[in-house]
């Protein structure tokens, strides 16, 4: 039976007990109760608010209970959504709530009292994420956001306002195209690696059919005109050492076109020729270790990369492991760079830092001096000549 119509008949015989047959049967239950008519009104009057407290009770408790399970229900939806989701505060932008893929892709967030909203800092774009005085859901397209593996996902991020444990909030849903922009990234470069190849095996057919076979008809047809003779004259040398060089330098430039080719298909140079380092990070900017890993490993893939927001996290890993170098933010919010020099000294650790900043201040340069292990400053964004130079 429907809810409805149930509290609906519980109230009307509730009605029916408590009215009508006192009203019918008023004077016979007076006289077989021997009761006075104030104090049978008042037993009616009491036993209907004992009714209506006990069902309002009951009902309230279903109701919470309902409404429980239907929260719940709604969180295990968010959790196993397969789309990134957070709950955020509609105020300060505090993550209250992230589900298993946000989790999985971007870690969990811990806020830095004093900086801007923790969420934001995993956009590329951060100023195209307007999270203020949301009133009705949107859309923004084409966002750039870090992972934990300082990778970019290309999303689009819809926003809705909702209410979540009582309190306003802003949910935020990540659509990742990542995987779909990968693949056609991977097709254009594939597509760009078959024109070359085509480009070459048109050059090689064309070698082969004008320069080689041309050399090498002219090589047979002095053959078969001289026949028997037992001793060639000059001028038929002289063309046979001439065609037979053209034949050589022809056979070079096939040799030259293979040799492109494969060093296209195995990598641009010998991975004998490369040296993998170990190259340390301590920037509490996610996007810059985004800009810089795609950079290092471009130049070379057998870099070993290890970031760090946490400046004391890198401190301990650094106790406990060896690097070849350090790229060290110079302004964080949780310590400066000068400070996290001075623990390098007392905790002995000794490694080669080159300061990493925005700016050149002439001060900084000054107080990098006092510290042996830096050896220079590097500017953001790091550049290809400069990486080169400290690899």
């Amino acid at each position: 039976m429907r809810p409805e119509i149930k509290c609906t008949l519980r109230y009307g015989t509730l009605a029916g007990f408590c009215f009508l047959v006192p009203a019918v049967f008023y004077v016979p239950i007076r006289s077989w109760l021997n009761l006075s008519e104030g104090i049978l009104l008042t037993m009616m009057a009491v036993s209907l608010v004992v009714f209506v407290t006990v069902h309002a009770y009951t009902t309230s408790i279903r109701f919470i209970k309902l409404e429980e399970q239907l929260r719940n229900q709604a969180r295990k939806v968010l959790e196993k959504l397969p789309n990134s989701v957070w709950i955020l505060s509609a105020d300060k932008q505090e993550v209250l709530f992230s589900n298993e893929m946000a989790a999985r892709y971007y870690g969990t967030i811990d806020a830095i009292e004093g900086s801007q909203s923790a969420f934001l800092a995993f956009f590329q774009n951060p100023e195209r994420v307007d999270l203020s005085a949301v009133n009705q859901a949107f859309t923004v397209r084409s966002l750039v956001m870090v992972d934990r593996f300082y990778d970019p996902r290309q999303v689009d991020l819809i926003v809705m306002p909702v209410e979540f444990e009582n309190r306003a909030c802003l949910l935020v849903l990540a659509v990742d195209h990542s995987i779909v922009q990968q693949s056609v990234e991977e097709n254009l470069k594939l597509n760009d690696s078959l024109v070359a190849q085509n480009e070459r095996f048109r050059d090689f057919s064309f070698l082969h059919s004008h320069h080689i076979r041309s050399h090498l008809a002219n090589i047979l047809g002095i053959t078969q005109v001289i026949g028997d003779q037992k001793k060639l004259s000059a001028d038929v040398l002289h063309m046979l050492k001439k065609s037979a060089k053209a034949l050589d330098r022809e056979v070079k430039k096939i040799n030259k076109i293979l040799m492109e080719n494969s060093g296209e298909i195995n990598g641009s140079s010998p991975a004998g020729d490369r040296v993998g380092k170990v190259i340390i990070f301590v920037d509490d900017d996610k996007v810059q270790h985004m800009i810089n890993k795609r950079i290092l490993m471009k130049i070379n893939p057998l870099l070993e990369l290890v970031f760090f927001e946490n400046p004391y996290e890198a401190l301990s890993w650094l106790e406990r492991n060896v690097a070849d170098i350090l790229l060290l933010d110079i302004n964080m919010p949780l310590m400066e760079g000068w400070d996290f020099l001075h623990l390098m000294k007392e905790r002995g650790i000794n490694i080669e830092v080159k300061m990493l900043t925005s700016s050149l201040d002439p001060r900084d340069i000054q107080k990098s001096q006092r510290f042996d292990m830096v050896s220079g400053f590097l500017v953001k964004p790091l550049r290809k000549e400069v990486i080169d130079e400290f690899l």
